[in-house]
């Protein structure tokens, strides 16, 4: 694969430059001084010894200062997790130092970056020959020398070094080690490269330091021949890492975000330097961004499936936005180019983000087919009814995914409703695993197992695998439906299959069917993790009500069981961020049964608890020969509210001609719409086949 150039330029670009600083710095503080204020707080920090790792994409962050007070010991390990030691190595205060520098024009941040280099320098040396003897550690040689993190390490090395080589304090002295540096961390790259770096996103994370310093630096001798490796490890990373849905296929939202950042980077530099990359690496960066904008909540986070946090992901979308000038992005993004978008793009960059148009998306809900992810939405406004439900696989490596087969979340009316708990650490301890596992997700659980077995921070036994994938969206409806096999293992196996018709844009129904084998009688649990913050209010017909503590007429959830179900609330944990956890609740739905088990679950959003609530009635279901047709066999319901009434039939034995609601369907899943306007026609459809 041959390197092309479109034009040639004496000396290699970075993302900024010296002409670029007063714009930057103006125009940081002017729209970002919040941001400005958590730089420089970090970085007078990281000159004092001390360190905290609190950036919004921090991987794993810690909001304790650690301080060393008799120098640095880079293999310290806080807490002895290992987490820690490689966000100390990871070095984001690095290029932090170099933005506060030019931020306030102090000296003091400079000296700080030169003094933490030449530490870490002398600290940390390596030989290719300790490179090469690590084959069997996966060339993770030790801990301040693993491959991902030196990636990482070397690109806010970078960032630092383009603020502060213009100080006085910068000499020959300092770019030669500097040099050594770029060295150093090329020879590692180059080498340290496995078949499981090509799958994981470790290999995106070191192949954007190796790309970047090989493109920035030509003037080492192997520079040409590194950014030639970085290009094939690229492309061939994006063709086996990345689904046609735009997903990164560890199944993790922040994982899929940390790979589109380091993609961005190089793809970013390449074009700033005119070098013509292979097109499948564009194409991939672009269905990436396509996918984050398909799965952003309403309030601008990243839902946190599998391994991630709650992070804020408009500034993703505003970058990719500029990059490859795309209104819809702006329309879920920040109205000003972020904070690091203004360092990536500069002026040019700022002032397009400003003149670029919005755009309403093309879609609405979406289905990331490969991933098993299915996103449904009322609209793209901050109020929208929003819901994701993973009917999909655990992650391809078994690593960062969780167990969370058929787990819903629900966004409303500008308030989370229901969570998934996140993931809060990755020491193998109680919290990795009550993280993970299925029984803090809200899907059906039977006889109190788990979906698949858990075995450590890394390894699962009998991974469930997903069944029954369905989806399908209309203006009028949206439906998906999943299953999975993880409780056919047990000695009397149960079949489980979720289906959820979201009938627009008002309410969600969930009907969970348990099918075991055998006359042994199973208790299954239905939970609903909530967010922090909420209540259960229980009606007098057995209904919930969830709102915010203390009352308020601000929105709620109402949750509907149409079957008398017995109600529990139980405290639960919620980590938005890694080492935190927040004490919430969920309330759990319990019954038990042989042979054919149901619930039956409407999930109705409100702006306001003074709103009436829908009246739902169970409808008796005929067969075309106008038979009474029994409730294993079909299950029609009525949801009455203040725009009409619906109905809805479940089909519990596949596709068949049915009379229920005054209507004759055929079919497997059927909705009929009746408006409470005068002359409105009745509306019917069917759903699935």
């Amino acid at each position: 694969m041959a390197l092309k150039k479109q034009g040639s330029l004496e000396t290699p670009r970075f993302y900024w430059n010296e002409e670029d600083r007063t714009f930057i710095v103006d125009a940081c503080r002017k729209h970002w001084p919040e941001e400005v204020e958590q730089v420089l707080h970090r970085a007078d920090l990281a000159a004092r010894n001390t360190f905290i790792f609190t950036h919004r994409w921090d991987m794993e962050r810690c909001e304790e200062e650690v301080t060393f007070e008799n120098g640095i010991n880079w293999d310290y390990r806080h807490n002895e997790d290992l987490e820690w030691l490689v966000m100390l190595n990871r070095a984001r205060y690095m290029g932090e130092l170099g933005q506060a520098y030019w931020l306030t024009g102090e000296e003091s941040y400079a000296q700080a970056y030169i003094r933490l280099l030449k530490d870490w320098m002398t600290q940390n040396p390596l030989t290719e020959a300790e490179v090469r003897e690590s084959v069997g550690r996966s060339y993770n040689v030790k801990d301040t020398w693993r491959k991902l993190d030196s990636g990482i390490r070397i690109t806010h090395w970078l960032k630092g070094y383009y603020c502060v080589r213009r100080s006085k304090h910068w000499g020959t002295e300092e770019e030669a080690l500097f040099l050594e540096a770029i060295r150093r961390h090329g020879m590692y790259l180059s080498i340290a490269y496995t078949s499981h770096d090509r799958q994981s996103n470790w290999g995106f994370l070191e192949t954007n330091g190796l790309f970047q310093l090989a493109l920035l630096f030509p003037e080492v001798e192997e520079a040409a021949t590194w950014l030639q490796t970085a290009i094939e490890r690229l492309v061939e990373m994006c063709q086996l890492q990345v689904y046609d849905d735009g997903l990164q296929n560890e199944q993790s939202s922040m994982y899929h975000h940390e790979v589109l950042h380091f993609l961005f980077e190089s793809v970013w530099l390449a074009e700033l330097n005119r070098i013509s990359l292979p097109s499948v690496l564009h194409d991939t960066l672009n269905r990436m961004f396509t996918a984050s904008l398909t799965i952003v909540q309403p309030d601008g986070r990243q839902p946190n499936f599998s391994d991630s946090d709650s992070t804020d992901i408009r500034d993703v979308l505003a970058r990719g936005a500029v990059l490859y000038r795309r209104g819809d992005l702006k329309s879920q993004a920040y109205s000003v180019l972020d904070y690091d978008g203004i360092w990536y793009f500069t002026q040019k960059g700022f002032e397009l983000y400003e003149k670029l148009e919005v755009k309403a998306p093309d879609f609405v809900s979406k289905e990331l087919t490969q991933s098993g992810y299915a996103f449904m939405r009322s609209d793209w406004q901050r109020t929208a009814r929003y819901l994701w439900f993973d009917h999909g696989h655990m992650d391809v490596i078994r690593a960062h995914g969780h167990d969370d087969a058929l787990h819903i979340s629900l966004f409303a009316y500008g308030r989370e409703f229901l969570v998934d708990p996140g993931r809060c650490t990755y020491m193998e301890n109680r919290d990795r695993q009550y993280f993970k596992e299925s029984l803090q997700h809200n899907t059906v659980s039977v006889d109190g197992q788990t979906i698949s077995e858990y075995v450590d921070s890394w390894k699962w036994n009998h991974v469930a695998r997903s069944l029954g994938q369905v989806w399908r969206t209309t203006p009028e409806y949206d439906y998906a439906q999943g299953g999975h096999d993880g409780y056919w293992r047990l000695p009397h196996p149960v079949q489980v299959l979720r289906q959820i018709l979201f009938v627009k844009p008002d309410y969600w129904v969930v009907v969970d069917t348990c099918r075991s084998h055998g006359d042994a009688e199973h208790a299954y649990a239905l939970p609903f993790h909530l967010a922090e913050g909420l209540e259960v209010r229980f009606q007098a017909d057995g209904h919930l009500v969830i709102g915010d503590a203390g009352g308020g007429e601000g929105p709620v959830l109402r949750i509907l069981p149409l079957h008398p179900v017995k109600i529990d609330v139980e405290p639960s944990w919620i980590s938005r961020n890694y080492n935190e956890k927040t004490p919430s609740c969920r309330a759990i739905l319990r019954q038990s049964g042989q042979g054919f088990t149901q619930f039956v679950t409407v999930l109705y959003p409100a702006q306001r608890q003074s709103e009436a609530p829908p009246v739902i009635r169970l409808l008796d279901v005929l067969d075309s020969y106008g038979h009474p047709v029994p409730g294993e066999l079909a299950t029609a319901l009525s949801i009455t509210h203040d725009g009409g009434e619906d109905a809805m039939l479940f089909s519990h034995q596949g596709p068949r001609s049915y009379q229920f609601a005054g209507v004759h369907l055929c079919g497997d899943v059927l909705l009929v719409r009746r408006s409470h306007k005068a002359a409105s026609p009745l509306r019917s459809y069917i759903v699935n086949v």
